[in-house]
């Protein structure tokens, strides 16, 4: 069996200093430009999005209840 391109980036980055695909850091400092003061910056790998939380608790919350999903914190 063959693994995605998808597949390989989700085994291999832990964190968002692992990141290397130029495409999703530029697009990542984009997000980070429309952040207010508390917000964080997540993004999930398998699914390939960003989503700005309002605060730290919705972060944690999202991250624990995430079953099916893998969230990175955007550094």
């Amino acid at each position: 069996m063959e693994t995605t391109y998808k597949e390989f980036m989700e085994a291999k980055v832990k964190s968002w200093g692992d990141m290397k695909d130029r495409n999703t850091l530029k697009a990542a400092e984009k997000h980070q430009k429309r952040m207010k003061s508390g917000n964080v910056l997540g993004y999930t790998v398998a699914h390939d999005e960003f989503t700005i939380f309002r605060n730290e608790k919705e972060w944690k919350d999202s991250v624990k209840n995430a079953k099916d999903m893998k969230w990175i914190r955007v550094e």
